[in-house]
């Protein structure tokens, strides 16, 4: 593209593509969605740890298995631009269901923070370069679900590959 203007747009549409599906990579447990957010060498800066995103990634899905189910939501966006690089910073709220610490039950834990991320755009393509995830707020309630008990599979989301979304992305023509 030759028009500037257009170039910075599709550059924050690609970004912000990156975000969301860094989001659905973990509501579905989708390890190799979430690697392809962040270039080979890249780092994520977790609160005091700082390892590659890859071995975070690794971790988190260990540490993340039996989670009974995510749900990740990105919002406001803010991306500047310098080149071929980008910093963006975005809200994140998240849910996870899981078992108590004693195993008597289900819990919901919910968290709200910010991504800063440094983007850089290497062959042709967006990704992080350094990932700081910042918490704002962590709440932990019992789960008290009423119609989602008696829900029947076919009403519940799933992980990789029984969620009815990779029917579709396969059968997309």
């Amino acid at each position: 593209m030759t028009d500037p203007k257009l170039n910075v747009l599709y550059a924050k549409h690609e970004i912000t593509e990156v975000l969301y599906r860094y989001a659905r990579g973990w509501d579905r447990f989708d390890a190799d969605l979430l690697r392809a957010c962040f270039h080979e060498d890249a780092h994520n800066i977790h609160g005091d740890s700082s390892r590659l995103a890859q071995d975070f990634i690794t971790k988190g899905m260990q540490a993340l298995s039996d989670v009974k189910s995510m749900s990740h939501m990105i919002t406001n966006p803010m991306i500047e631009l310098r080149g071929e690089r980008a910093i963006s910073e975005c809200s994140f709220v998240a849910h996870h269901r899981r078992m108590t610490a004693d195993g008597s039950g289900q819990e919901d834990m919910f968290l709200k923070g910010r991504y800063l991320d440094i983007f850089e755009k290497r062959s042709g393509v967006w990704k992080i370069a350094t990932r700081r995830r910042l918490h704002d707020f962590e709440r932990v309630v019992p789960s008290k679900d009423q119609t989602l008990a008696k829900a029947s599979v076919n009403q519940l989301s799933d992980r990789i590959p029984n969620d009815p979304l990779y029917s579709l992305l396969k059968n997309l023509v």
